[in-house]
């Protein structure tokens, strides 16, 4: 779209953000009938023979003149709509930023890929601020993800502590730890939803929870939700990343 601007120059805009919006409203008209009626072709036909004597009853000076009534049925076919315009009424101004927006057509990379391009990886993690929490701070289970501990978390090595050292949970919550990392790469990548941020808080809370070192039941109930996502599959989120 090209706008000019007043003092002769003219700005670009390289996309648009479409919505729809709805309004029920009962839309109402008047309807009028009137009647018409035209005379067909007047035939005369002579009933009976001529007669010397005048017409019988009182006679009319020039016509005879009566009633002929008939019911009609109107087929009145309708067709409702309205019109609708948006003005617009005033701008909320954010922070400025530097970078390009967001792609609204943002996918999803799984585990693996963040694992096999390290690049990408602690790019989105600097873009983040340098580090990614997985958890809430120190708290519990947490553990804080740099570009130099990505790749171990992504390959199933977070350091024990604060994951499980030992027993059934130490594999469960390394599976925990990958998915939630990979989630968080998502979203900071633009692959937002609200079933990510509500899967990525739940996570986050069950790990600060955690007992340091030997966890607790339930991580793979916070880690499937995450995986869901990764992959694709969540509900009203962004989908997979084609040939990934």
């Amino acid at each position: 779209m090209v706008n000019n601007l007043t003092d002769g120059t003219r700005s670009t805009a390289t996309s648009d953000c479409p919505q729809n919006v709805k309004e029920i409203v009962c839309v109402h008209a008047n309807v009028t009938i009137t009647p018409t009626i035209e005379v067909g072709e007047v035939t005369v036909l002579c009933t009976g023979s001529p007669q010397i004597d005048p017409c019988p009853g009182a006679q009319s000076l020039t016509s005879c003149v009566f009633t002929v009534s008939q019911k009609v049925c109107v087929d009145i076919p309708l067709e409702f709509s309205a019109n609708a315009e948006a003005r617009p009424t005033g701008i909320k101004c954010g922070t400025p930023a530097s970078g390009a927006c967001p792609s609204s057509a943002a996918c999803t990379y799984t585990i693996g890929f963040y694992m096999n391009h390290p690049s990408l990886t602690n790019s989105l993690i600097i873009a983040a601020g340098g580090n990614i929490v997985l958890g809430v701070d120190s708290q519990g289970s947490s553990f804080t993800v740099t570009p130099d501990t990505a790749a171990s978390v992504l390959s199933l090595k977070t350091p024990a502590p604060p994951a499980p050292i030992t027993g059934s949970f130490a594999q469960q919550y390394q599976q925990l730890y990958a998915q939630l990392l990979a989630a968080n790469l998502n979203v900071i990548n633009g692959a937002d939803c609200a079933a990510a941020k509500t899967a990525i808080s739940n996570a986050n809370a069950f790990l600060a929870t955690s007992p340091l070192g030997i966890g607790k039941a339930g991580a793979p109930l916070y880690a499937s939700p995450l995986a869901l996502f990764n992959e694709g599959m969540a509900p009203g989120c962004p989908v997979h990343c084609p040939g990934i």
